[in-house]
């Protein structure tokens, strides 16, 4: 609902968020075009329903959480009470090279529109709708997920590898599996997630369920989510990065290591990274192994479609 009556919207911005309004009414935004103008304690107002901005979102990524992504809200719907993230209309474009690939990159609200619609329903995605502001921007009312990143639940076990391996690997790969069965899913219907990265998994903290988030950008080789989930999958079953510059340095986090690393040990998109965690951690199953290793730079024969991955994993995992 609209609080048009300054002081009822005072009244409610207290009562839900516990800050308090000064003596001036909070700037009302119905067009977000200008989003660099919209700070915390603004009110956005979209759709016949206002929304109490709270603050910037911030990009956490590999334990570095300050880079503010300033056209991505934290807000309160004033209607509901319920957290909320909205994301603003904002463009870029870039392009990155890959192993072999060379890849635009196109952030594209009309995008992300598409794929909420397209998984609605779905558990394993986050959920929420696209309201069009006065100006015409596609602004995306997201529903607030509770919990950390699958970066932020690995960098929280304090367990040495071989017992992470035994007792943390199976519960959490099980997740990761379902993950990847909802991407596929996505893949069917023609699209694509396009930023696959494991901060980009939360476990909801009620639950414990993986779910996918943020999905606006759009990649000119849809198989970048295939070859994307080598990255992650690595992640996970090394429970943190493995670089070769890392082993160098400190071989001492490696007592079990069994041969040296070469070329073909290599990611084959990201060359500085190990995808042959076996020679690091030989107490890694070898059918396990064996999945990694077709991201890698020796590998004959990749993976095609996220099908082959599951089938792979789920021969180790059941």
């Amino acid at each position: 609902m609209i609080f048009e009556n300054p002081a009822e919207l005072k009244e409610r911005i207290e009562h839900l968020s516990s800050r308090r309004v000064g003596r001036e009414p909070p700037r009302v935004f119905e067009d977000t075009s200008d989003y660099m103008s919209i700070l915390g304690g603004s009110v956005l107002r979209l759709a016949g329903n206002d929304y109490f901005v709270l603050g910037d979102t911030r990009e956490g990524r590999f334990g570095i959480d300050d880079q503010p992504k300033v056209w991505v809200k934290y807000a309160l719907d004033l209607t509901s009470g319920e957290h909320k993230i909205i994301k603003l209309v904002f463009y870029e474009e870039f392009e990155m090279e890959y192993g072999f690939l060379r890849l635009r990159f196109r952030r594209s609200p009309e995008k992300e529109s598409e794929v909420l619609d397209a998984v609605r329903g779905h558990d394993r995605f986050m959920q929420g709708d696209t309201v069009i502001d006065p100006a015409g921007n596609r602004v995306r009312v997201i529903d607030f997920i509770r919990g950390k990143s699958l970066y932020g639940v690995l960098r929280d076990l304090d367990v040495d590898h071989e017992q992470y391996v035994q007792e943390h690997l199976p519960g959490i790969m099980e997740q990761v599996i379902a993950c990847i069965e909802a991407l596929a899913d996505l893949h069917r219907k023609g699209l694509h997630h396009g930023d696959v990265r494991n901060d980009h998994i939360i476990s909801e903290a009620a639950t414990g369920r993986f779910t996918w988030i943020d999905f606006d950008y759009h990649v000119n080789y849809s198989d970048y989510d295939v070859w994307s989930m080598g990255n992650v999958l690595t992640f996970v079953v090394g429970n943190g990065l493995h670089t070769f510059r890392g082993v160098q340095k400190e071989p001492e986090r490696y007592p079990h290591r069994t041969g040296a690393l070469d070329d073909d040990d290599a990611i084959l998109l990201s060359k500085h990274r190990v995808a042959n965690l076996r020679k690091l951690f030989p107490y890694i199953p070898a059918k396990l192994n064996e999945v990694l290793l077709r991201f890698s730079c020796g590998a004959s024969h990749f993976y095609e479609d996220l099908d082959s991955q599951i089938e792979d994993l789920r021969a180790v995992f059941g």
